[in-house]
């Protein structure tokens, strides 16, 4: 971390390799793109307005106001409630689809699970797909707080295990880690600061919590973006993988990829109440019925489904390579509550090359769910 602590200024920050061909362009004038994905909080949950109030909004308007002469693309690609391993799935669709990016800031260090392998593989694979789109962009990984990683930190003194976790992707590859996380957790230890004057829960902070994010990342960029604006770029050939099963070739295909179909049908359009997380409509690919199944051919090494999973959500059956079926439970205790955007996995780790993954509706279904329905947006394969 920079350790030269001044007066009131935050310095919880690693600028490792920096993010210097940003600095560059930022000070040519030439048009600029910046991206966030993450969870609900970068989203703005629990601001009062996530345009105005959010950590991303200030950051947006710092940029803006130290840059008046750029012309800035903001792009923000949070989704709420979901983890690094969607994030890797769907960044080439929800933050390249407009053309390369400058600059990503990724933010999931309150969302994932504290699996070190599923982190690694998706934080890793977010950044080699970033590289490759752009080998220039500057990527920021942010840490941010929850309420539980006040007593993490007082044990391991960073937090919640996901820190730890990313913050070995973000060493191997030499890129800039903001540490909100650990400033407010020494806050709270030094009696400065009460969980409960930024955050009405235990995650999501309000607009006075917020604005202490939005100072903190001013803090990091003002010294990221000056320290080495001067210098050349060097940008680096991507090294060998952490993990070579890493999710650097993950994406998004459409259900109309999906062979062996029987059973399914595809809604555009399909709405409902009781939301969290998106705003309907949305284009499915549903079934309704046990035994309704499809087959995913792919080469690569892991392959699966985002969906819409909700109060009738039923359960699946999966064969991978013609091997035997096993069930996947896919109602959660999140169902009975709204209808949210979910991912699972339902192979993960496979040798490389051509796969086949079957699935098919079960008989059982979860003694709390109303039915057997599963409506895919799209499915998921690296």
């Amino acid at each position: 971390m920079v350790s030269s602590k001044r007066e009131g200024r935050f310095t919880d920050y690693i600028i490792r390799g920096g993010i210097n061909p940003t600095a560059l362009k930022l000070n040519s004038g030439q048009p600029v793109t910046v991206a966030f994905i993450g969870g609900s909080v970068t989203a703005g949950a629990g601001a009062s307005d996530a345009s105005h109030s959010s950590y991303r909004a200030w950051t947006c308007r710092y940029l803006e106001r130290s840059f008046p002469k750029t012309a800035f693309r903001f792009v923000n690609a949070a989704i709420g409630g979901t983890d690094s391993v969607y994030g890797a799935f769907r960044i080439k669709e929800h933050v390249f689809k407009d053309g390369p990016v400058d600059l990503l800031f990724v933010e999931y260090a309150v969302n994932d699970a504290g699996n070190r392998t599923e982190s690694v593989r998706a934080m890793e694979g977010i950044v080699r797909q970033a590289k490759r789109i752009n080998p220039k962009i500057g990527i920021c990984f942010l840490y941010l707080a929850n309420k539980p990683g006040i007593k993490q930190f007082s044990a391991n003194g960073k937090g919640q295990l996901n820190i730890f976790h990313h913050e070995e992707v973000a060493d191997y590859y030499r890129i800039p880690s903001v540490h909100i996380a650990g400033e407010i957790y020494r806050m709270i230890e030094s009696g400065k600061l009460e969980w409960e004057q930024l955050s009405g829960d235990e995650v999501h902070p309000n607009d006075y919590g917020y604005s202490l994010y939005g100072r903190f990342m001013e803090h990091f960029l003002e010294e990221a973006l000056q320290a080495r604006a001067s210098e050349p770029a060097n940008i680096a050939d991507l090294p060998a993988p952490i993990d070579p099963f890493c999710y650097e070739n993950a994406d998004l295909v459409s259900p109309d990829k999906a062979a062996n179909v029987s059973g399914w049908r595809t809604v555009n359009g399909w709405t409902t109440e009781r939301t969290c997380n998106w705003t309907p409509p949305a284009d499915i690919f549903v079934a309704e019925s046990p035994g309704a199944g499809f087959r995913i051919p792919f080469t690569g090494t892991a392959g699966g489904i985002s969906m819409l999973a909700g109060m009738d959500t039923g359960d699946v059956q999966v064969s991978v390579d013609g091997g035997e079926w096993r069930a996947v439970q896919l109602f959660d205790r999140y169902c009975p509550m709204f209808y949210r955007p979910k991912i699972v996995l339902f192979a993960d780790g496979l040798s490389p090359g051509e796969h086949v993954l079957d699935v098919r509706i079960s008989e059982e279904r979860h003694e709390d769910s109303t039915g057997h329905a599963i409506r895919i947006l799209k499915l998921l394969v690296n």
